[in-house]
Formats: structure tokens, sequence, C-alpha cells
């Protein structure tokens, strides 16, 4: 505002309301009394900027250099690519019984043992992926390839487990 414009004076109080001075907000209908509201406490609705529970990221501020929406997901993408070590491991694993079988004159024991040890390194890198996949779905930012690698790495446990218990039975069953 220049000095050569006119100040506008503000409008007479209407009757009922009391008069208040300029810059201080009253509640709206339906606000808590005592508080201002959120627009005028953070700015207006619809800014990106001003929000509760934000840090500040201008030039020159202590905040971190990384968001909590990156940070979130970097731990989401390393539980995803454990994940998909796991069920790639596990494949190969399922995939090289059959063709030991057939190269080398397996016995019984020998085919437990290799299925056992094979199938136990990918139960532990499944259950760090599920627990990666956990860590990174309680924390803020992008959550979807967290979610991917839950998935994954509990559908390799429940596949190992269950794959485990049926050999059991079978193998008590059969003697």
């Amino acid at each position: 505002m220049t000095m050569s414009e006119p100040q506008q004076q503000p409008p007479p109080p209407t009757q009922g309301t009391p008069p208040h001075p300029q810059g201080e907000h009253y509640p709206q209908p339906g606000q808590p009394q005592g508080r201002p509201g959120p627009a005028q406490q953070y700015g207006h609705p619809g800014q990106p900027y001003g929000q509760p529970n934000q840090a500040a990221t201008y030039p020159g501020s202590a905040a971190s250099t990384a968001s909590p929406a990156l940070a979130g997901g970097g731990l989401g993408r390393v539980a995803f690519i454990v994940a998909l070590v796991s069920l790639a491991s596990g494949v190969l694993v399922a995939l090289s019984l059959p063709i030991l079988i057939s190269a080398v004159d397996f016995s019984a024991a020998l085919y437990g043992a290799f299925a056992a040890v094979g199938n136990g390194l990918v139960l532990i890198v499944a259950i760090a992926a599920l627990i990666l996949g956990i860590v990174a779905v309680r924390r803020p930012g992008r959550q979807l390839l967290a979610g991917i690698a839950i998935g994954i790495a509990a559908s390799e446990i429940l596949g190992i487990l269950m794959s485990w218990v049926s050999n059991l039975a079978l193998t008590l069953t059969y003697r």
C-alpha cells in the first residue's frame, strides 16, 4: 500500500457482534473456543506450506536433506529387493533339486539335507525381508514396495513351512 492511496476503514460492526481490532480472529461457528482455527494458525487452506507437523525446508535450515517420504521408501525398496532375492533363490532351490537328482545318484538322506539347507537359507532371507517390510510400512512415506515385500516374504515363509510340515507328516506316516 502506498501513502497516496486512501486507507479504507473497516465496515461498521453489525448489531450483536462486539467490535474487535484488526488481526484478532474469533472462532467460527463449530470451532472450539480459545484457539484460532487452522486457517488462521497455519495459513490459507490449500497452500503447500505452513501445515502442522512439517519441518522447515528452506535453504540453510537445520532440517535434514532426506524427507520422511524418501526415508520410508528407501527401506521399502531394500525390503522389496531382499524379498525378490528370497523368491529367486527359492525358485533356484526348487529347480535345482530335480536336476541334481537326475545328474547325480542321490540318496534320500542327501536329498533331504540339500532341500533343508537350501530352503533354510531361503527362509532366513524371507524372514529378513518380512522384518524390513514391516519396519518400512510403519515409517511415513511410500509403502507400496514395502507391502509387496511383505506379501512375497510371507508367501515364501508359509510355503517353506507348509512344505516342511507336509514332508514331516509323510515321513511319519510311511514308516
